[in-house]
């Protein structure tokens, strides 16, 4: 018996299991960091699996932007492991292995299903330093055997199949226990399971079933589509920490006007960010400069990214602040731009340094656009 097939998830038919000679995926293109962390695991008797939009991107011939591992192996299991690792997470905990270039995360195979998301949660990943821990009160504990799973259920508690694939680095074998192979030739993005009760479980995955759609080149499912219709609502539920790091995302992306065209069409954008002002064609002009800029190899700090949002707004506002001479009453200026900010700051928690950053980066702007004091 394949030891993949020792512990299959009852009601559902066992993995696809591809074969080395019959994918595209090469040891050469994963990160030499994620492969220490691979081969460490597995020598040491646990499964170690390649999971999520790396094994995903590598089928497709794309370079992936991160190296996540899967394993049977317990948080502090990791941590004994990894001297250079930290335990981080509040509602699940994983692992941080830390090099010099480069942060590797492992998890431990999770149950399905989880929980449905809290407003308080931390996206995924996200770190927590001891003095926050400390001052949080605790989440109720579940049991272990109520959180870690198989990987079966690991794969199915996943948000799409195309996201759920693994590969083992015992064999070289690519995993695949939701179809998301078949998904791939196809072009599609799917939901595992019904695609209403995951948007219920987490909205957030509206908006990347979308993004990842528009940045594929892949068309969403019918039914994906269709739950999307239902449940746009929820999206406004969402945690502003996770919308602001998905929008961050999507800015990074090079792809950011046609994913804001994707979701601005489903009704999500307004919904999830109702104090941006970016329906007018020449914000959408914005992001297709930002778009330009990471085409070229030129990444902008987030707080210009965010600041993009409002520069025709302040631009019109300097208009209508400058005088027949060309003087613009400054102080008068900074006020209406901070008045214009501060509902979007507000609604997104963005940091105090994010918000002064982005005040000065359009002041300056106006400097550029107008001639100089005489």
């Amino acid at each position: 018996m394949h030891p993949y097939q020792e512990d299959p998830l009852a009601g559902h038919p066992p993995p696809v299991i591809v074969p080395r000679a019959e994918h595209s995926i090469s040891r050469a293109n994963i990160s030499p960091n994620a492969l220490k962390v691979l081969y460490r695991l597995h020598r040491s008797g646990y499964l170690a699996y390649l999971v999520g939009g790396s094994v995903r991107d590598l089928l497709l011939g794309r370079r992936p932007k991160d190296f996540d591992i899967a394993t049977n192996a317990r948080p502090q299991e990791i941590r004994r492991l990894f001297r250079n690792s930290r335990i981080i997470g509040r509602r699940f905990r994983l692992a941080h292995v830390f090099f010099r270039d480069a942060i590797v995360e492992v998890a431990t195979f999770r149950a399905s299903p989880e929980a449905p998301e809290s407003p308080n949660d931390w996206h995924e990943g996200e770190e927590e330093t001891a003095e926050e821990e400390a001052a949080t009160e605790p989440l109720p504990a579940r049991p272990e055997e109520d959180v870690y799973g198989t990987p079966a259920e690991d794969a199915r508690r996943r948000d799409f199949t195309v996201n759920a694939l693994f590969y083992n680095i015992a064999d070289f074998t690519v995993i695949d226990h939701v179809g998301g192979i078949a998904d791939l030739e196809r072009g599609v993005i799917r939901t595992i399971g019904d695609p209403d009760q995951r948007f219920i479980e987490d909205p957030v995955r509206m908006m990347r079933a979308l993004e990842y759609a528009v940045r594929l080149g892949f068309s969403v499912d019918p039914p994906t589509v269709e739950a999307i219709e239902r449940q746009q609502a929820l999206i406004a539920e969402a945690s502003s920490s996770r919308l602001t790091y998905e929008l961050l995302e999507c800015l990074r992306s090079g792809s950011a006007a046609r994913i804001h065209e994707a979701w601005r069409r489903a009704g999500l954008f307004s919904r999830a960010f109702p104090d941006l002002p970016l329906d007018t064609a020449d914000s959408v002009q914005v992001l297709e400069v930002i778009d330009a800029q990471i085409a070229a190899g030129s990444p902008l700090a987030d707080a210009s990214l965010l600041g993009g949002f409002f520069l025709p707004r302040f631009l019109a506002l300097a208009v209508e602040e400058t005088d027949g001479n060309g003087r613009v009453n400054n102080a008068q200026l900074l006020a209406r731009l901070r008045a214009i900010i501060a509902p979007a700051a507000a609604s997104m928690h963005l940091s105090n340094q994010a918000l002064h950053l982005m005040h000065q980066g359009l002041f300056t702007l106006t400097k550029m656009v107008r001639p100089p004091d005489r």
